[in-house]
C-alpha cells in the first residue's frame, strides 16, 4: 500500500440553469439521487468526501453522474429535451482524462 497525496483546486463553473441546477442539488443533499431502490444501482467508484454547513466534496465516474442523471431525470418527469441538455452538460463537465472521474465540490 502506497499513501498518494494531491492537493485540490477548485474550478468553479458557471451556475448552471435549470435541470442542472434542480440535479446538482439534489445531488448536494443525497449522493444517491436517482438510483432509486435498486440495491444495485451503485454502478461506479463513488467516492463521499463529505462536508458540512452547506459544502459536500463526492468524486463520481462519468457512467455513474450519467446514471444518477437519468434516474433523477425520470423522477422529475423532465421533458425529452430537458433530459437531453441535463445529459449533455453531464457529458461535457471538466473529467479527468486520465481516469474519467470528476470531484465535485457543491456548496450554498
Amino acid at each position: 500500500m502506497s499513501l498518494s497525496i494531491g492537493v485540490v483546486n477548485i474550478q468553479y463553473l458557471q451556475q448552471p440553469v435549470q435541470p442542472m441546477y434542480g440535479f446538482m442539488q439534489a445531488l448536494m443533499e443525497n449522493p444517491e439521487v436517482g438510483l432509486g431502490e435498486d440495491p444495485d444501482a451503485e454502478v461506479d467508484g463513488f467516492w463521499d468526501g463529505g462536508g458540512n454547513g452547506g459544502n459536500s466534496f463526492y468524486e463520481f465516474d462519468h457512467e455513474g453522474l450519467a446514471h444518477r442523471a437519468e434516474g433523477w431525470a425520470s423522477e422529475q418527469n423532465l421533458s425529452d429535451a430537458e433530459r437531453e441538455n441535463l445529459l449533455n452538460w453531464i457529458e461535457n463537465l471538466p473529467y479527468r482524462n486520465d481516469t474519467d472521474t470528476i470531484m465535485l465540490h457543491l456548496s450554498v
